[in-house]
């Protein structure tokens, strides 16, 4: 369980880290360096500003969650159903700009390594969705008919 709470922890720092470079970035130097880009290239960079602090909210919030789940707040199940899954991946698993040589290179590092961080937790939300689908099986195989939910029930 140690193990598992200083993942969490490492990688929550990680995320967190990335997001102040990225606040730093943006606040910083963005506006400076779009001024001298063509209308396209600012547009282009500002998209993927945009894709850049979606990835790291949606990684931010399926990291709370599942913090949540190891502190016994929340169950695997729940964690797992779709509105808590991680979102926008047709937009976060997008790297078109961190390839793009006319955007900044800051930023094309900053899209690298969210991209990087984005696709490990999306592998860990998938394993996350098969665990939970296991223990559905499980609970429906040793409590026939005794409904889906797994672990204590929070009260509201």
């Amino acid at each position: 369980m140690s193990a598992t709470v200083e993942f969490f922890d490492r990688t929550m720092m990680e995320a967190m880290a990335l997001l102040a470079e990225t606040r730093r970035y943006l606040i910083d130097r963005s506006e400076s360096e779009r001024k001298g880009m063509s209308v396209e290239t600012g547009l282009a960079a500002s998209m993927e500003s945009m894709r850049l602090v979606a990835r790291l909210t949606q990684v931010l919030a399926w990291l709370l969650t599942h913090r949540a789940v190891h502190a016994g707040e929340m169950t695997l199940v729940e964690a797992t159903r779709d509105d808590r899954r991680l979102g926008g991946r047709d937009l976060c698993l997008n790297a078109d700009g961190d390839d793009n040589p006319s955007l900044p290179e800051e930023l094309r590092a900053l899209l690298g390594r969210s991209f990087a961080l984005y696709r490990r937790i999306a592998r860990l939300d998938e394993l996350a969705a098969h665990r939970a689908a296991d223990q559905l099986r499980q609970n429906e195989l040793t409590f026939p008919g005794k409904g889906l939910s797994i672990g204590p029930k929070l009260e509201k």
